[in-house]
């Protein structure tokens, strides 16, 4: 019976044996699935520290970076901007220097025309000048020969009555060209 008892305590520890190496096998199996997963939470966490990380590093060089073009694209309009401001003022000087040298062509030309113009009146007021002293001589002439001839009717006929022999002499109206000139001032 002893060696039953013996036997019966060696299966109990046997068994207590395989079942304390069951429950180690167990504890070992859950201590690796725990260290495993464990480790993937870690590398989860550190995956997603290291995602907030670069996205915080690329909003901040995204920022940068579109700050940067900002600047460059501000800087290009205002070069744009000078360039087109100095075309125009070249393009707007060009045209005045155009349009000055019209304008003292066009002065040139009236002046020009002005002087003719000046020269022609002067031309024409001497001769009327002329013509206005031949025809103060010619009418003088004619009251003269008018006068003469008057003379010789009174002294040949000296019977008429005054103005009967009127019909004789030329007839002649005085026309005062002084009121048909038109005064230059």
């Amino acid at each position: 019976m002893e060696e039953q008892q013996r036997r019966e305590a060696e299966a109990a520890e046997q068994r207590m044996a395989h079942r304390l190496r069951c429950a180690l096998m167990e504890c070992t199996q859950e201590k690796i699935q725990a260290v495993a997963e464990a480790r993937k939470q870690e590398r989860e966490a550190a995956l997603n520290e290291a995602a907030r990380q670069h996205s915080l590093l690329a909003e901040a060089l995204y920022r940068k970076r579109i700050d940067q073009l900002n600047k460059e694209k501000c800087n290009e309009m205002n070069i744009a901007l000078s360039i087109k401001q100095k075309e125009n003022q070249i393009e707007i000087e060009k045209q005045l220097k155009e349009a000055e040298i019209l304008h003292l062509d066009e002065l040139e030309k009236v002046m020009a025309t002005l002087k003719a113009a000046e020269e022609q009146v002067k031309t024409l007021m001497q001769k009327l000048e002329k013509m206005t002293a031949w025809k103060d001589s010619l009418e003088n002439e004619i009251q003269a020969t008018r006068e003469a001839f008057q003379k010789y009717i009174d002294a040949t006929f000296p019977d008429l009555s005054p103005g009967q022999a009127d019909f004789i002499l030329p007839f002649r109206t005085t026309v005062h060209w002084e009121n048909l000139v038109i005064s230059r001032n």
